[in-house]
């Protein structure tokens, strides 16, 4: 068993034999996580993207009793855009995911706050911590026009009936294999809130000009698109203050490409 390098933060991954891969926590708060995931990756074992296989968890014979969980090894490469042949092609297949993710049932499932990091709440909640760090990046982005988008992100009003969301579609949670989109994993910040906040992966992740095509795939009116604006916005911002200056160098650029795209760096 050999452990892999991930710019993720919640687990450490190992690769057992060929097909199969464990998830070890690397600190406590992110056991919930890995918990919720091995609850619900079988529901969406049928997404039109491939997702996870969970084939065993259980918990490590340590002092501790260290959580874990073995699920299918997924060929594929972190999906930079660079990778994909048709960058159109790839925004409606993961539009397409979307909806089907959307669709699924939502008896019993965890909801948006505290068992995912708050993906999915209304934005609003978090002003506070969201503009600190827009302060925190004065020297980096456009502090007023920034401000400005969030104000009218939040203004906007928050779908009545919660669907399933991802919670964390940034490039290293997806996969391109031949130059297509392939397979969305690490599932741990799942929940049922918000659908904005994955639809912020048009600014994080989607290729420019196929971004109204991944809008239009979703229907998403203006109230929809900007709070998923705010959404990219409120992903940059927070993990960027936090972790540029070497703490985590691949994803302070995801950040600053996230703020790029949304026209707020300098």
């Amino acid at each position: 068993m050999s452990r892999l390098a991930s710019s993720g933060t919640d687990n450490a991954l190992y690769r057992l034999g060929d097909r199969l891969i464990v998830r070890l926590p690397r600190r406590r708060s992110a056991i919930p996580l890995l918990t919720k995931e091995i609850a619900w990756l079988p529901l969406f074992a049928d997404l039109p993207l491939e997702v996870p296989r969970l084939r065993f968890h259980g918990y490590a014979d340590t002092a501790c009793e260290q959580l874990f969980a073995v699920v299918d090894w997924l060929d594929g490469s972190v999906a930079e855009t660079k990778l994909l042949q048709e960058p159109t092609r790839a925004a409606i297949d993961l539009a397409m995911f979307l909806k089907a993710l959307q669709s699924k049932g939502t008896a019993n499932a965890p909801i948006a706050g505290t068992s995912n990091h708050h993906r999915g709440v209304a934005l609003e909640d978090m002003t506070v911590n969201t503009c600190a760090a827009i302060e925190d990046l004065a020297e980096e982005i456009d502090v007023q026009r920034a401000f400005k988008l969030w104000d009218d992100a939040c203004a906007q009003s928050v779908p009545k009936i919660p669907v399933w969301l991802h919670g964390d579609l940034k490039a290293d949670n997806l996969l391109v294999r031949d130059g297509r989109l392939v397979a969305v994993i690490d599932w741990g910040l799942c929940a049922v809130g918000d659908p904005a906040a994955d639809h912020a992966v048009a600014w994080t992740w989607v290729a420019p000009e196929a971004r109204q095509v991944f809008r239009r795939e979703l229907d998403l009116g203006e109230t929809d698109w900007l709070r998923a604006q705010g959404w990219a916005l409120y992903g940059a911002v927070i993990a960027l203050s936090y972790y540029r200056g070497g703490r985590n160098e691949a994803l302070s650029q995801q950040c600053r490409h996230t703020l790029t795209q949304l026209g707020l760096l300098k």
